[in-house]
């Protein structure tokens, strides 16, 4: 969840309960069924808070798995294209020991050795 959304769904669910409270104080109900009704409001938004971070520490999870995957792919794709290289530097060097000893092999002759 994005952070506007928990932000929005927050506001939503905090107006809510504000909204309520207010509507259960001005109904024309007896002391005690008021305290009842506010009860269960409350009730009711702390199990919406209660879902709310329940979701929120499920996607962050959700998350951390994902980016762990990929940095996982990351790592094995460095570690492929390190031995790529790796194969071909000794590639060019041994391509090159074989010019120079070409090369060596020609200067003896060209010198009479």
């Amino acid at each position: 969840m994005s952070d506007n959304s928990s932000r929005i769904a927050t506001a939503l669910l905090l107006g809510g309960v504000v909204g309520a409270v207010i509507a259960l104080l001005y109904a024309p109900k007896s002391g005690q069924k008021t305290r009842k009704d506010i009860a269960k409001a409350a009730n009711r938004a702390r199990d919406g808070v209660v879902d709310l971070a329940d979701d929120t520490v499920k996607r962050v999870n959700e998350f951390v798995d994902e980016v762990k995957d990929r940095a996982e792919g990351i790592i094995d794709l460095g570690a492929n294209v390190s031995e790529n290289a790796k194969k071909e530097v000794i590639k060019a060097l041994d391509s090159g020991q074989k010019a120079f000893e070409k090369q060596k092999k020609r200067i003896m002759k060209g010198i009479g050795l």
